[in-house]
């Protein structure tokens, strides 16, 4: 019982500085957070031994004072150090809840430090990301652009084709006609020519009959 009281007077004889403002909590390192967590966890088994031992104790004590001549100050002895030693339990439990909560708060602290050291990496990193995606989008829209404009060109060029092709086939048929007019020509040319020596020579016949009467 003394050995688990000592702790007890280290963790009380100081009220003044248990009033003291606890300073804001800093930054937690993987070693000193579960230095804290272990400390916690030896208070609370401390407590936990406290409460068996006070246990223990008050359940002998009450055979034993009705063996003594004052019975009742016995019990009441028995039962005022049962009473101390839960509360003296209890002020464990509540330290070790101190830590634990300490430990909480710190984590949060070094889990804002890091993310704030991380976040201008971070925020590069996005930076960089966004960026990559606006080039990306803009080599796509240029190359949506080239491809209209290589369609449009193609199609231009094909109407153009097709403009010249019409054209050197109108060219021909103009040809053709002119050709088939002047073919048509000639052979009315002919036609008159032997029209001509036809009548030519009915007057002839004509004139060697009435010659010949």
């Amino acid at each position: 019982m003394k050995r688990l009281l000592i702790p007890l007077f280290c963790l009380f004889a100081h009220p003044a500085w248990a009033q003291t403002p606890a300073p804001a909590p800093a930054i937690i390192t993987p070693q000193e957070r579960q230095q804290l967590l272990d400390r916690a966890d030896a208070l609370k088994a401390e407590s936990s031994a406290l409460l068996d031992a006070a246990e223990k104790k008050h359940k002998d004590a009450e055979p034993a004072c009705w063996k003594k001549t004052l019975v009742s100050a016995c019990m009441n002895d028995a039962r005022k150090e049962y009473i101390d030693s839960k509360a003296a339990a209890r002020k464990l439990d509540v330290e070790a809840g101190r830590i634990e909560r300490q430990v909480r708060e710190r984590d949060r602290v070094t889990k804002r430090a890091k993310e704030a050291e991380e976040a201008p990496m971070k925020r590069a990193e996005t930076e960089k990301k966004i960026a990559a995606e606006k080039t990306r989008a803009a080599e796509q829209q240029q190359k949506r652009e080239e491809a209209a404009a290589a369609r449009e060109n193609k199609a231009k060029q094909g109407s153009a084709r097709a403009r010249v092709l019409e054209r050197e086939r109108q060219e021909k048929l103009e040809a053709r006609r002119k050709k088939e007019e002047k073919a048509e020509q000639k052979a009315l040319e002919r036609e008159k020519k032997q029209l001509k020596r036809e009548e030519e020579r009915a007057r002839q016949l004509e004139h060697a009959r009435q010659q010949g009467k």
